[in-house]
């Protein structure tokens, strides 16, 4: 038991190093447009804190499938005090789009950014909750049916 609480002291220590990451990046295509952290930000950012508390994290356990475009992953992890020895295991999933052989590959990238953002309360700045995925679509066919009936205008 005292490594276990080793172990979570020294989680502890990497949510105190890592307070709050700020989105680096934009996301665009047709009318969505948001604002995004990469997956190199969060990840280097903690792997700085990890190195520095003695802690690795390893996918041990992964399982994917595919459905059309979209690949998700269920990825297990292992967080390793390398002191102790003693370790946790967590889960995190991913989903990527790809319409070749990439989208594993993407749903691995957010799925370990997230887990890394999940497992150590990290915000960054923006609630996607805020909005739900029905809001976004409306919004998205709103704009795509004023750009119509705008480019109709336009021709007549």
């Amino acid at each position: 038991m005292e490594n276990q609480i080793g172990l979570y002291k020294k989680i502890s220590q990497v949510m105190k190093d890592v307070e709050y990451l700020s989105k680096d990046d934009k996301v665009e295509f047709n009318n969505t447009k948001y604002r995004a952290i990469s997956e190199e930000k969060v990840t280097s950012t903690v792997r700085e804190s990890l190195v520095r508390n003695g802690l690795i994290i390893l996918p041990v356990k992964q399982s994917h499938k595919r459905d059309g475009t979209l690949s998700t992953v269920d990825t297990e992890y292992k967080i390793i005090d390398i002191d102790t020895g003693a370790y946790e295991i967590i889960v995190s999933s991913g989903t990527g789009a790809d319409t070749q052989d990439k989208g594993v590959g993407k749903a691995m990238t957010y799925s370990y950014k997230y887990l890394l953002l999940r497992s150590f309360a990290i915000p960054t700045g923006e609630d996607p909750d805020k909005i739900s995925s029905a809001e976004l679509d409306e919004k998205n066919q709103d704009g795509n049916t004023n750009n119509q009936s705008n480019e109709s205008n336009q021709t007549n």
